[in-house]
């Protein structure tokens, strides 16, 4: 059977590889891996807090773009004393001394996305057991789980048995992979509404405070925030809220009629996919806010006060519903980085990021 056959019986089964990446996020002892809908798979060690973390992250296709990374602190401990990290890194307490030619060196910071500057570091750590600091025992990375992570993302990204795999390499030519998978689309946001009047915004305040249908608010109605904003030229969307919490407040939006008799509708949060994380698609709104000139409603979920881990997405208004455009996660609370540095479960072709409000 000549090459060209045998690769168009192959084709069918590189595009079920291509199209079916799903999203995951899972942790391998002291190591966790993300990657999204388009098969970008992201690994860092844990915990942050001891100021020291390792992350590679890798795209899926042909332009893989690898990144490997060394931080020594973060945006919450900001510069932290010490010698440089190309001096003073120890594996398996023994010095590391790498071969720096293609790296990136800042004091604290190293990375490189050279790929045989990562394979030669991949080669010396894979199998150890931990990196750390000469000058402080807790700054410690610690190895065992890596190994399981990126076999993962070599997994989901076809490259097992590969050559271009970086933990079970076999024979398969470096250009042997799936594509990356296509992104999903976003509908084209609609033209800007015309802001809410001052009568429309009374009105609208009025019915979603006294009026609208909120048996499952737990909050007196003397106590709940209601917002509204224009969704088109002729409806609002209310955002009251139901329940709070320490740091979180839960909303529940609504289509309303921006004229009275005022009609409405509730509206919800629907997953594409559901996370590792909960057992249905549905999302709640926890501290949702929207930009009325572009369509865009943003939640932020907070995992715990500092904002250091917790859920933050996206949603784009096609005049209808809110369709998921971003979903970034982050599960792991140890003061590493905040939402606009959380790894992506979700992306689509139109790339504004996740913003915190």
């Amino acid at each position: 059977m000549s090459y060209w056959m045998k690769l168009l019986l192959l084709l069918p089964f590189l595009f079920v590889a291509c199209v079916q990446a799903q999203p995951l996020q899972k942790s391998f002892s002291d190591w966790q891996l993300t990657c999204n809908n388009a098969a970008f798979c992201v690994a860092r060690s844990f915990p942050g807090d001891n100021g020291l973390v390792m992350t590679i992250s890798r795209h899926a296709g042909v332009n893989d773009r690898p990144l490997l990374r060394i931080d020594y602190g973060s945006a919450y401990s900001g510069e932290l004393p010490g010698g440089p990290l190309k001096d003073n890194l120890l594996l398996d307490q023994r010095r590391l001394t790498p071969d720096l030619k293609h790296w990136t060196v800042e004091p604290h910071h190293l990375a490189t996305s050279n790929a045989i500057a990562i394979d030669e570091f991949l080669a010396q750590t894979l199998d150890a057991q931990n990196l750390q600091l000469t000058y402080k025992a807790n700054a410690t990375i610690p190895l065992s789980g890596m190994k399981a992570a990126l076999l993962l993302m070599d997994d989901v990204q076809g490259r097992v048995n590969g050559a271009s795999a970086w933990v079970k390499r076999g024979d398969r030519v470096q250009w042997d992979v799936p594509p990356q998978p296509a992104l999903p689309a976003l509908p084209a946001p609609l033209p800007s509404p015309p802001p809410l009047t001052q009568e429309e915004t009374s009105g609208l305040i009025d019915f979603g405070t006294w009026r609208v249908n909120t048996d499952n608010c737990s909050l007196d109605p003397l106590r709940r925030e209601v917002s509204v904003s224009p969704l088109t030229d002729s409806k609002a969307l209310l955002l009251i809220s139901c329940e709070t919490g320490a740091y979180n407040v839960i909303d529940l939006a609504f289509e309303v009629t921006r004229d009275a008799p005022y009609v409405s509708r509730g509206l919800s949060l629907t997953l594409p996919f559901t996370p590792a994380s909960r057992s249905d698609n549905q999302l709640e709104l926890v501290n949702a806010e929207f930009d009325a000139s572009h369509g865009l409603l943003y939640t932020f979920s907070k995992g715990r006060g500092l904002g250091d881990c917790g859920v933050a997405t996206r949603w784009q208004y096609d005049g209808n519903e809110f369709v998921l455009a971003e979903y970034a996660e982050e599960k792991t609370c140890d003061a590493w980085h905040s939402s606009e540095d959380w790894p992506t479960l979700w992306v689509t072709e139109s790339q504004n990021p996740v913003q915190s409000r």
